[in-house]
């Protein structure tokens, strides 16, 4: 599949190591280019250990275990939340889809582009790790955002995602978004450290997007099943993901992706 075929905008969420709160990411985002009047859906494509659901507090009775096993189509499975997002869980606990083959991997994303072509942008929060089912997800996308904190196995596996990047040449569509820092410098910080990395052995510089910054407020919503966009709207944590979105919105024009800024009726 080429992201030219279609007119959304495809946008793919990794991190190198799982537990740096990447999903908490990936739905906040969503909710948050939601709140900017765009159509958005949001694949989880942690395929075997998925829990966009969960954060988002809704009920998911079906997942994409249906879809592959032809007992039902995205359509059927996808479930529109409160705030307009358009969710397409994953599965939990089952192996067997945490391998899926690169061919599986685009023919989903192909039939959930056929599905809704209204999508402004798909947001592809992919399972943590390297696995080729992964880096299938990536290369169907015109942008990849890659959350990492500042602790040693967190910035070694991103590096280890960098560098898989950088031998297909599209390092200037990585996007390092630092997680939990204490503040916009430290992101910084901790962005220029890795940057300073890639330039040494890569030769090659990464791009900062903007920082998330630790939050209590994630885990205590996700907890009673809110959100922060709707129950905390005027919150520290609720101003950091708009801004994110603003960025990412920027950012997008700039690599000259389809435009998501149409006005509905």
């Amino acid at each position: 599949m080429s992201q030219s075929n279609t007119t959304t905008s495809i946008l793919g969420i990794a991190s190198g190591k799982g537990g740096v709160g990447k999903t908490t990411v990936a739905v906040n985002l969503a909710l948050a280019l939601c709140a900017q009047n765009l159509r958005v859906g949001l694949l989880d494509a942690d395929l075997g250990l998925a829990n966009s659901q969960i954060v988002l507090g809704v009920n998911a009775p079906l997942n994409v275990s249906h879809v592959f096993d032809d007992s039902k189509t995205v359509a059927d499975v996808a479930v529109e939340t409160q705030h307009g997002l358009l969710l397409i869980p994953g599965a939990s606990g089952n192996q067997s889809l945490a391998n899926i083959t690169s061919v599986q991997a685009r023919s989903l994303i192909d039939q959930i582009l056929e599905s809704f072509p209204d999508l402004d942008v798909l947001l592809i929060d992919s399972a943590a790790g390297l696995s080729s089912a992964n880096m299938s997800f990536l290369d169907a996308c015109c942008m990849r955002l890659l959350v990492m904190q500042d602790e040693p196995a967190s910035i070694a596996d991103a590096y280890g995602l960098i560098k898989l990047e950088s031998r297909k040449d599209r390092l200037k569509d990585l996007y390092l978004v630092p997680n939990r820092v204490s503040s916009e410098q430290a992101g910084k910080r901790l962005f220029d450290k890795m940057n300073l990395v890639c330039m040494k052995f890569l030769e090659e510089p990464v791009s900062y997007l903007a920082s998330v910054l630790q939050d209590d407020l994630f885990g205590r919503v996700t907890r009673k099943r809110e959100t922060i966009l709707e129950h905390y709207p005027s919150s520290p944590a609720t101003k950091n993901i708009a801004e994110l979105a603003a960025v990412l919105m920027t950012k997008l024009d700039q690599i000259n992706a389809p435009s998501p800024a149409r006005e509905r009726v």
